[in-house]
């Protein structure tokens, strides 16, 4: 549940940018911590520099879409030596396929969220509001 504001419904998927994304991460400046983490759950690394910068850190957030799926299959030699061939085709829908890569590091002064950054391909939502 720790990205419950970003994950969106496959009918939602085309519409997820990055301009959305960031969109949704730029409402948290300002936030407290506490209201962060309430928001997207325990982060995943929490750093502070030599020089007292801190930094909390949270992986895999964006948007998932399901991918279909389709396998074939083929047969042979029957039971008992007998001849026999077979072929089948399945789908299935919706599969999971892991969501691509999404780091965001949020920056922290005073308790607060300062500034956002985000790396990754996967690091797409719907603006607020969608």
């Amino acid at each position: 549940m720790r990205a419950i504001l970003l994950l969106t419904g496959v009918a939602l998927a085309a519409c997820a940018t990055q301009a959305g994304f960031d969109a949704r991460m730029q409402a948290f400046v300002g936030t407290r911590e506490g209201d962060l983490v309430q928001a997207l759950g325990v982060p995943d690394g929490d750093f502070t520099t030599p020089e007292g910068r801190r930094f909390l850190q949270y992986e895999r957030l964006g948007t998932s879409t399901p991918t279909p799926i389709v396998g074939v299959g083929f047969g042979g030699v029957g039971w008992r030596g007998g001849y026999g061939t077979g072929w089948g085709i399945g789908t299935a829908y919706p599969a999971y396929a892991p969501p691509p890569p999404c780091r965001v590091t949020f920056e922290m002064r005073d308790g607060r969220v300062a500034s956002f950054t985000r790396s990754g391909g996967g690091c797409v939502a719907t603006p607020p509001g969608d």
